[in-house]
Formats: C-alpha cells, sequence, structure tokens
C-alpha cells in the first residue's frame, strides 16, 4: 500500500496525539507512551470505583432492559467511554423491563448518543436485527 498515511501514537493517559510514531513520551503531558500501555492493559475498566456508582440525588433514568446481558453490555460501554453508570435492580416484580440503566444526569445526552450509536451501526450489520 503506498501513499498510505502514517499515524503518530495516542498517548492512552491523555488521548493525544503524537506526531512521531516512534514517539516514546507523549507531546501533551509527557507521559511514557510504552508504560502507559502496559498499566492500561492491565487495568480493568470495571475496577473504577468511581465508573460503579451513581449519585442518587444527581441521576436520569437512561433505559429500561429485559436481560441481564444487555444491560451489562451497555453500561460496559458507557464505563468504557468514561461515563458512570450503575444498573438497578427490579422496578416491580412481574414486569417485563426489571433492569434500569442510570448515569449521572450530566452525563445523559452523551450516554444516550453513544448507546444510539452503537445500535444504529449494528442494524446496519444486521438488517433482521430490528
Amino acid at each position: 500500500m503506498t501513499g498510505a498515511a502514517k499515524f503518530g501514537r495516542i498517548c492512552r493517559t491523555c488521548g493525544s496525539k503524537n506526531n512521531h510514531v516512534d514517539a516514546k513520551r507523549c507531546e501533551a503531558c509527557g507521559t511514557d507512551l510504552d508504560a502507559s500501555e502496559e498499566t492500561t492493559a492491565a487495568r480493568f475498566v470495571d475496577d473504577d470505583p468511581a465508573l460503579r456508582h451513581v449519585d442518587l440525588n444527581n441521576r436520569i433514568e437512561l433505559g429500561r432492559f429485559d436481560r441481564l446481558e444487555q444491560a451489562e453490555l451497555a453500561c460496559g460501554l458507557l464505563r468504557t467511554n468514561g461515563i458512570a453508570c450503575e444498573l438497578g435492580s427490579m422496578v416491580i416484580p412481574g414486569l417485563p423491563t426489571d433492569l434500569i440503566l442510570w448515569v449521572h444526569t450530566g452525563d445523559a445526552e452523551l450516554a444516550w448518543a453513544l448507546l444510539a450509536d452503537v445500535e444504529r451501526e449494528a442494524s446496519k450489520r444486521d438488517p433482521d436485527a430490528a
């Protein structure tokens, strides 16, 4: 592939794009790019307690789910993107939708957009999914 653009390394700490492919330190924050990759790979998003709890007085319902697996996937996507979320237990036993996905009020618009984007992409790939 001739003429392909060579992109620099992305800092996993601050998200900045560095101009050189072989950069050792981030040009924006100074983080060691090699160490940054090792520590990020060894850590899980779900281990961060700040992403696992949503304040009761400052939260909004983002959606309801029938299945735990669907709710956990949505919450995992949000946490991966730095949005704290929490799954609530059954609202009223016997209702078809019994898991609530909560996010901070200030993160609701971005969280909704992320989930809608993923759903839109999934429906493009599988037209029978709807």
